[in-house]
């Protein structure tokens, strides 16, 4: 006798994305605190504001002060040692593999 298996995807997709949207805000935290590792920090205000305007339950990463896009994405030096431009890419170059399994703990602990 066959045995029949039926899955319904709109099940498991909502599932998964109710798991996806559980974990997102500690893996995002997470990312957040390894680019401002390599953020720029003269005053401390570029870290700062991306504290304030992040919003890590959407995975939304924000830096967002007047000088923010130039010091990204234009200045390439930086007052203090280890702090660099474009940090967010830097980051990801050390940090992904890491990123990548947070992201699987995340979404596997929230299913």
């Amino acid at each position: 006798m066959p045995t029949i298996i039926r899955i319904d995807t709109n099940k498991v997709g909502a599932k998964v994305m109710k798991a996806w949207d559980e974990g997102l805000p500690n893996l995002s935290e997470e990312i957040l605190a390894d680019c401002n590792e390599y953020c720029k920090e003269d005053t401390h205000a570029l870290i700062d504001s991306s504290l304030i305007h992040s919003v890590l339950k959407e995975g939304k990463l924000v830096w967002q002060t007047p000088y923010a896009k130039r010091q990204y994405w234009e200045i390439k030096t930086s007052l203090t040692p280890g702090r660099t431009w474009k940090w967010c890419e830097t980051a990801k170059r050390r940090f992904k593999d890491r990123w990548k399994k947070l992201a699987e703990r995340e979404l596997k602990s929230h299913l």
